[in-house]
């Protein structure tokens, strides 16, 4: 039975989660680490490459990356920590520009210090409901560990910004954000910015290194997360809001991506610190 509980910060937030639900591929706006500590930890595909998860290694993802998450049949949950981190937080910190990729190898070397800080966070998180401000703490220096870590000097520092994509791309990004309904398809996008559906895939994949499919399903579990966190509507309105036809296909749409379903999501952010 998956579980999560959330803790936010300025830097974004983090969850402690408890699941063994495969994740499809998806992508998210900020950058991702996720420390494995104990169960059956998966592997994951970050982009074009293969990682799993040891006391030795996290997994980081840039932003906008492509990721899944795949669990054997039948294994027991395993205990994660998932940090979600805001660009413009880490761009203040490190001094990189903004939307500059953090990680350059998806491992993340994980010092014993870290893991057991990691460790620490985790039980904090998922037994108290005080102590924020020590939470907090221990989670921007934990952060900050695993970059140092990486010797992010290193990355690349080429970043595409939105002035040097192609303007079809431009219109394409502008329609999804309007229609995170779900009102368009990606055809009826096509036709709009002038290509066909081919040329239009082919070149959103070249400009932004993930399909337009999974960048508009990022825009959708965005809005998705951000109705269940705020919205008094049901789950059903929020499905409806969103352009699925049932309140079972958005579960699971949002479980596929969230790795638990949005009634234990809901719960959670209701009770984060």
């Amino acid at each position: 039975m998956a579980s999560i509980k959330l803790f936010r910060g300025e830097f974004g937030h983090v969850s402690a989660l408890n699941t063994a639900c495969d994740l499809v591929t998806h992508a998210h706006r900020e950058a991702h680490i996720i420390i494995w500590l104990d169960g059956e930890s998966g592997e994951m595909t970050v982009g074009e490459t293969s990682v799993r998860f040891g006391p030795e290694a996290a997994v980081g993802v840039n932003s906008f990356q492509p990721h899944s998450h795949r669990f054997p049949d039948g294994s027991d949950p395993g205990l994660f920590l998932a940090f979600y981190i805001e660009p413009d937080w880490m761009a203040r910190r490190q001094g990189r520009p903004a939307g500059a990729p953090l990680f350059h190898n998806p491992a993340i070397p994980l010092d014993t210090w870290l893991l057991g800080l990691a460790g620490n966070l985790f039980d904090r998180l998922v037994t108290a409901h005080d102590g924020a401000d020590l939470a907090l703490y221990e989670t921007e220096r934990l952060i900050e560990g695993l970059i140092d870590g990486l010797n992010a000097a290193q990355a690349p520092n080429h970043v595409r910004t939105a002035q040097h994509l192609d303007f079809r791309i431009r219109k394409a990004i502008a329609l999804m954000h309007a229609s995170v309904s779900g009102r368009m398809t990606l055809d009826e996008i096509a036709r709009h910015v002038g290509l066909s559906r081919p040329h239009f895939f082919a070149l959103f994949k070249e400009q932004m290194n993930l399909t337009p499919n999974v960048y508009w399903n990022t825009l959708r579990m965005e809005e998705a997360l951000r109705q269940v966190e705020t919205s008094e509507e049901s789950l059903t309105a929020v499905a409806c809001n969103l352009g699925f036809t049932t309140q079972g296909n958005f579960t699971r749409f949002f479980r596929d991506h969230a790795g638990v379903p949005p009634t234990l999501y809901r719960e959670a952010a209701r009770t984060a610190a």
